[in-house]
């Protein structure tokens, strides 16, 4: 395992959410984003923080979006976020994939 990275299994975590790379676009993808975004607002408010955990380029990318829009609307509402990002390893089916997460919460 790199030293770096966290190995995680998949415990509960009710602040965990796994961000899904789809590789639709147009609408679709923009209204996965959008959810996801609201998703990272409201886990937030109820756990104080929110962890979201992206493996492959389409999750990374849907990740980075999502936190762009829930932290422009958190800053509308007067609220600053703040990310943490770490390493993390996850096993797919047997197989160690190396991802992120984001940690993100309020200042």
């Amino acid at each position: 395992m790199n030293d770096n990275a966290e190995r995680l299994e998949d415990d509960v975590d009710p602040a965990l959410l796994k961000v899904m790379g789809s590789k639709k676009t147009g609408r679709e993808g923009k209204e996965y984003v959008k959810k996801l975004a609201n998703a990272v607002l409201k886990v937030i408010e109820k756990h104080n923080i929110a962890r979201l955990r992206a493996v492959g380029g389409a999750a990374v990318s849907n990740a980075y979006k999502a936190l762009a829009i829930a932290e422009e609307r958190a800053r509308q509402n007067g609220v600053e976020l703040v990310e943490n990002t770490k390493f993390c390893e996850v096993d797919f089916d047997g197989e160690i994939k190396t991802g992120f997460m984001k940690e993100v919460f309020k200042r």
